[in-house]
């Protein structure tokens, strides 16, 4: 499968992202968004494809992994969260910290006698309220605007691009917009979570990437065979359109970078 979009190298910012505590579930959480808004996109765009085309079985699994990506990106901020705070680093960083010595026996107050199933109801009705909380939090994802500004200028060039090639048919302007968004921000996607994937082995962090790559580059041949459905010239068109999302990517890119360098500064 030929690639057909311009490398764009986001290796140094991804090499910042997992060296920095405080960046990194910002990352995660700019990819779930991503994933959501791909998800949010098919379904949006599904009741407007040709009629024998908009349950289709392809289009329904992908919108379900879809969401299921950012689902998981989601669910490895507390992964991640959870790592860190229980590595070796941290635990000797804060070993000699918050020590408190016990009164002499004569200075201690008396307790009154609680009941043990009151303390185990007290600490459960504790921990699910932290629990809770914490699913709660989300950090403010990185680059968020940018992010939705690079997905939604791409859906526009790929949605203007249609109406040039089918301007007869509005039902097949918007599955042609929707197989080729989808084609080149999955291929992009598949660069990018490459390089990502491989940072994480070297620093043996608690998160894997293998599965969604297998499903991301499945949801490209699948894309290119729905493809055939078009009465145009598909892969000519990708060519076309990639070389224009190159540059909006581009911008992408050197936001997150610049956002992540000014971070780790300060």
């Amino acid at each position: 499968m030929s690639e057909i979009l311009k490398k764009v190298d986001l290796r140094p910012f991804l090499e910042t992202v997992v060296e920095d505590s405080q960046l990194h579930p910002r990352w995660l959480e700019t990819l779930s968004l991503l994933e959501n808004m791909g998800a949010r996109k098919i379904h949006k765009s599904m009741a407007r494809f040709p009629a024998h085309l908009q349950n289709a079985e392809t289009v329904l699994q992908h919108a379900a992994e879809e969401a299921r990506h950012a689902y998981f990106f989601k669910k490895q901020i507390g992964r991640l969260l959870q790592f860190e705070n229980n590595s070796p680093e941290k635990n000797a960083t804060e070993s000699g910290q918050g020590l408190k010595t016990s009164p002499p026996e004569s200075e201690k107050t008396p307790l009154s006698p609680v009941s043990p199933s009151a303390i185990s109801e007290t600490s459960a009705g504790r921990r699910n309220s932290e629990e809770i909380q914490e699913e709660q939090k989300s950090p403010p994802a990185l680059c968020k605007w940018a992010g939705i500004k690079y997905f939604q200028s791409l859906d526009a060039l790929c949605r203007d691009r249609s109406v040039e090639l089918l301007p007869k048919s509005s039902q097949y302007q918007t599955f042609f917009s929707y197989l080729a968004v989808t084609y080149i921000i999955e291929e992009r996607a598949v660069d990018v979570y490459r390089d990502y994937e491989a940072l994480l082995r070297e620093k043996d962090l608690p998160i894997h990437l293998s599965g969604i790559l297998k499903e991301e580059e499945g949801h490209m041949q699948e894309i290119r065979n729905m493809a055939g459905e078009l009465p145009v010239d598909f892969e000519q068109e990708l060519q076309a359109l990639g070389e224009k999302e190159a540059v909006l990517f581009q911008k992408f890119a050197e936001s997150l970078s610049q956002t992540a360098l000014t971070e780790a500064l300060l």
